[in-house]
C-alpha cells in the first residue's frame, strides 16, 4: 500500500511538470507576437519612404561636397630641378612665376647655382605680373672699372668681367640673350643689378657683355634683348 500511494503521490507531480512546461511556450507565443508587431511597423515605414531614398543621398552627397577652390586659392607645389632649368624657365612653366619669388621663398641667393634634382617649393600664385621680352630693341650703355667689385642693387659685387647686366624692371636672376644688329654678335647675361638711371638708356651691361658685342669703343649702341 505505501507503495500504491507513491505512485499516485507522483502522478499530480507529473501533470503540474506538463503543466509548467506548457506555460513557457504560451508565454513565447506572446513574446513573439509582441517582437513582430514593431518590425511590421519599421517594415512599412521603409516602404513609405522608400521612393525618396534616391533624393537623400543626393542630398547628403551635394551637403559633403567640397567648395570648388578659388582661382587665386593656389597652393605651394614642389619642383625637382631638371638638367637645362633655370629660375626663369621653371617660373615660365609654373604659370609664369616671378624667378625673383622663386629664389626668396627658396633662399636662393646666386640663381645660377640650382642644381639638378634640387627640390623647390614654389607658390603658384604670381605676386605680380611678369615681364616679356621677344626680340625687343632697347638702348645699351655699359660699365666696368669705377664699379668692379662694389654692391649691385641685388646684393652681389658687381664684377666688369662677368656676363651680367642692369635693368630697371626685369627679376634679378633673369637671363637674356643680346644681339647686336650691326655686327651679328650674340652673347648671353643675367641682370644682377638696377639702372640705367640715364634718359634714353634701357640697359647696363658689364664690360664683359659689351667686348663679346663688339661695342666697347661706340660706348651706345642699339641691341635686341630677348629672354630666355
Amino acid at each position: 500500500m505505501a507503495i500504491r500511494s507513491q505512485i499516485l503521490d507522483l502522478k499530480p507531480k507529473k501533470e503540474s511538470k506538463k503543466f509548467m512546461e506548457i506555460q513557457p511556450a504560451a508565454s513565447n507565443i506572446e513574446i513573439q507576437d509582441l517582437k513582430i508587431e514593431p518590425s511590421i511597423q519599421r517594415g512599412s515605414k521603409q516602404r513609405a519612404s522608400k521612393g525618396n531614398f534616391s533624393e537623400l543621398v543626393k542630398a547628403s552627397i551635394e551637403e559633403t561636397k567640397l567648395p570648388p577652390s578659388e582661382p587665386g586659392e593656389n597652393k605651394p607645389v614642389e619642383y625637382i630641378v631638371k638638367t637645362g632649368d633655370s629660375l626663369w624657365k621653371i617660373g615660365k612653366k609654373l604659370n609664369n612665376i616671378d624667378p625673383f619669388q622663386i629664389a626668396k621663398e627658396n633662399g636662393i641667393s646666386n640663381p645660377n647655382l640650382i642644381r639638378p634634382g634640387q627640390k623647390l617649393v614654389i607658390s603658384t600664385s604670381p605676386s605680380k605680373p611678369i615681364p616679356t621680352l621677344e626680340n625687343e630693341e632697347v638702348v645699351a650703355s655699359w660699365y666696368g672699372a669705377e664699379h668692379h667689385n662694389k654692391i649691385t642693387a641685388s646684393g652681389k659685387r658687381f664684377n666688369m668681367y662677368k656676363n651680367t647686366l642692369a635693368h630697371r624692371t626685369l627679376p634679378f636672376g633673369t637671363k637674356v640673350k643680346l644681339v647686336n644688329p650691326e655686327n651679328g654678335k650674340i652673347a648671353e647675361g643675367v641682370v644682377n643689378d638696377r639702372g640705367p638711371y640715364v634718359r634714353g638708356r634701357d640697359v647696363d651691361t658689364s664690360y664683359a657683355l659689351a667686348k663679346q658685342l663688339g661695342f666697347v669703343r661706340k660706348g651706345v649702341t642699339k641691341l635686341n634683348i630677348e629672354i630666355i
